[in-house]
């Protein structure tokens, strides 16, 4: 999810700023750049619209499909159509409190949201900058993109490990310099298309969208302050300690590995999710990734689902061997309570050796 929001993030700045750094008219500093952006961010009071995502690996097609709502300020509503097994799934914000609904356990998780402080501001003309830095722009002409007119840029990074790694080809609309649709190719691994249908802006979207009735008979999971979501930073025997559950830690790591840190959460947005515990192993280039999620109940390992895995054996048992972007491994197996992963730039038998060592 952090890693979409990143790119989606990238990809809304970078648009907007190349646009208007070369392509049509005279080039502009980063400064002017972020003063345009806020301009017609500043006239945009709302919108809707039906983002479409299509992820192509290995010939398998994932269709996403959401709808979202947005009003200054702060507020916002999703509703997930496809795929399937997820269609149903809401979160809606009124700027003060979130409701996430998942229909399949008829869970609500309510939380109150952080203050953003008055001073906030994003530096817009830093990201804008650097963005501008990374990438070389071309501008193919104008086309009309689902009833809006839009300018199709190509978007080439200049290095291979710039902000969002592929070359793109991005729609932005003309009126409201946000992108309507984007295509990228993940070296030759993954294919993307996001589409941005039925966008409009400032239709009058009223308050009462933005709050949520829970139904009937829902468990309703509160959270009373949105720091608890993140991992804390512990030492072993302190997670071992708090875990009402079996904490499992590998007695092989490969020669020059050692424990650096580990944290552990007890609070979760996840359905059915309990507690989590991730163990840092490192040495002085690389690091391991040792993660336990523990469930209360059916246990969920569909988040790999895109991806083609080898099966292979931990101690007797099924697991999945993935071989991730950048050439990273991760191994992924089930235990009574929980889901077990390693990550890292191994090979298959370290992997699978220091799995079975878990003890």
């Amino acid at each position: 999810m952090k890693m979409k929001c990143k790119i989606l993030l990238v990809l809304f700045l970078m648009c907007i700023a190349l646009f208007n750094s070369g392509c049509i008219g005279e080039g502009l500093t980063a400064d002017q750049i972020a003063e345009k952006m806020e301009e017609k961010q500043a006239n945009i009071e709302d919108t809707s619209t039906t983002v479409h995502m299509i992820v192509t690996m290995d010939d398998e097609v994932r269709e996403t499909e959401i709808k979202m709502i947005q009003k200054n300020p702060g507020m916002s509503k999703s509703v997930v159509f496809m795929p399937e097994e997820m269609a149903g799934q809401t979160t809606v914000s009124n700027g003060e409190t979130m409701w996430i609904y998942d229909p399949a356990t008829d869970q609500v998780t309510v939380m109150p949201l952080p203050e953003t402080p008055d001073d906030f501001e994003m530096d817009y003309a830093a990201a804008i900058g650097s963005i501008l830095n990374e990438s070389d722009v071309s501008l193919l002409g104008t086309e009309e993109f689902d009833g809006r007119d839009t300018f199709v840029l190509i978007v080439v990074p200049k290095e291979d490990d710039s902000s969002f790694g592929s070359d793109m080809k991005v729609w932005v609309d003309e009126e409201t310099w946000t992108p309507l649709k984007i295509e990228m190719e993940i070296e030759d691994e993954y294919n993307m298309v996001v589409e941005y249908r039925d966008f409009e802006v400032n239709t009058g979207i009223s308050d009462d969208e933005f709050e949520f009735e829970i139904p009937d008979g829902a468990e309703v999971i509160e959270i009373d302050d949105f720091e608890d979501l993140f991992p804390v930073d512990m030492g072993l025997d302190e997670i071992k300690q708090a875990s009402e559950f079996e904490v499992l830690v590998p007695s092989y790591v490969p020669e020059g590995y050692g424990l650096d840190s580990a944290s552990y959460s007890q609070t979760s947005i996840v359905s059915g999710v309990k507690e989590s515990v991730t163990l840092f192993y490192s040495n002085e280039d690389e690091m391991i990734l040792v993660s336990e999620t523990f469930y209360d109940g059916e246990k969920d390992s569909n988040s790999l689902s895109m991806m083609e895995g080898e099966t292979v054996s931990v101690n007797g048992e099924e697991a999945e061997l993935y071989t991730m972007y950048g050439g990273t491994m991760m191994l992924q197996w089930e235990t009574e309570d929980a889901i077990m992963s390693i990550s890292g730039s191994l090979d298959a038998d370290e992997m699978i050796q220091i799995a079975e060592s878990m003890e």
